[in-house]
């Protein structure tokens, strides 16, 4: 809010009538309402009418002051007070609404129709499903969280793999070793990037269990307690992150500039030490923003794992729909994901901050 309240305020007249006009609308669709119940600041009285009147002043005084004479001070208040009217129509209409939706919800006797007002009904459904609604959100948090850091960790593994070279000191079964590390490493990212989180999850649910009871020749049975449903959901966000972020890695080691690993080997560190001890922390630090991104995108995509019935917050919202014979709930699912990306991507942009990550190209250490 520092920008609306700042000294060198830009759009300050646009935003001073826009606020008015909103105020204006609201004001004029509370008086021509017939019913107003519950708790409200402004109910179809002459609260309204008078707050109606003093915001077509306002209108007024802004472009008199705009065209024919300005005074800074009066344009101030002018734009202190528009503002002020509309943190209180927020309040009345969205804060206070919902408190009125949940008490009215709480007060019914029977489930809500189509009929009902649709904050109503979904008052009703957060009223009745909260603690499972509540459980769905923490395992949708723990997949993506868990799925993520172990995928970082295999991708650290993989793009060491995928970096080595062939150096002349090597013989031929070193040199072929790395060259189907490569191989595995490209194959891996190509088959967990090209195919669906959703199908990778059916696979490796239903169909993993029997490959490898006949592979290794054991019950059936045991592998498929083994592998339950949570589990089943982390491996696939697990292995369906590495795939990704093996890529960003590279794109982060590839950033840094040759002379790095130059640098590192003319003070006698191995190729292995340099890449631990210089590159990869690098790598890491640069590819940090896009590891960040990773983790949002699997809030959003732990909901395909609702195919093999891991109790994730879209799984329990459409069990609840399922229920009530509706698909109101699709609006919570739709609030809840918003506040979880757009907080964490917050929280991370903090924390990129405080390391001083910026996206600039690297200068040469020549």
């Amino acid at each position: 809010m520092n920008r609306f309240f700042n000294k060198e305020i830009k759009f300050e007249n646009c935003l001073t009538v826009l606020y008015n006009i909103i105020s204006i609308i609201y004001f004029i669709c509370i008086l021509n309402s017939k019913k107003l119940l519950g708790i409200r600041i402004f109910h179809n009285n002459i609260l309204s009418l008078v707050m109606l009147i003093i915001c077509i002043i306002l209108i007024i005084s802004k472009i008199i002051f705009i065209f024919w004479r300005q005074n800074k001070k009066l344009e101030k208040y002018i734009y202190y007070i528009s503002v002020l009217i509309l943190l209180i129509i927020i309040i009345d209409c969205i804060f206070l609404g919902i408190i009125r939706n949940f008490i009215e919800a709480s007060n019914l006797e029977k489930r809500p129709t189509t009929l009902d007002p649709l904050g109503i009904r979904i008052s009703y459904i957060i009223i009745n499903n909260y603690k499972n609604i509540l459980s769905g959100i923490w395992t949708t948090i723990w997949l993506s969280f868990s799925g993520t850091v172990v995928g970082l960790m295999i991708a650290i593994i993989f793009i060491s793999l995928k970096t080595l070279e062939i150096e002349i000191k090597d013989n031929e079964l070193i040199s072929f070793f790395k060259k189907i590390a490569q191989g595995f490493v490209d194959t891996y990212v190509t088959i967990f990037r090209g195919t669906p989180m959703m199908v990778q999850a059916i696979i490796i649910y239903y169909f993993l269990p029997g490959i490898l009871a006949s592979i290794f020749n054991v019950d059936q049975q045991v592998l498929n307690n083994i592998l339950s449903v949570g589990v089943a959901g982390f491996i696939t966000v697990t292995l369906n992150t590495t795939a990704y972020l093996t890529e960003v890695l590279r794109g982060g080691i590839e950033s840094i500039d040759k002379g790095q690993m130059e640098a590192a080997r003319s003070l006698g560190m191995t190729r292995t030490k340099a890449m631990i001890n210089v590159i990869l922390p690098q790598g890491i630090k640069h590819s940090l923003p896009s590891i960040c991104n990773e983790f949002i995108i699997n809030i959003k995509d732990t909901s395909v794992l609702s195919v093999i019935s891991v109790m994730d917050l879209f799984f329990i919202i459409n069990s609840i729909n399922k229920k009530n014979a509706s698909q109101d709930g699709i609006f919570i699912a739709a609030i809840i994901y918003l506040c979880l990306t757009f907080g964490i991507s917050k929280l991370l942009r903090i924390i990129e901050k405080k390391m001083n990550l910026v996206s600039t190209p690297l200068p040469s250490c020549n």
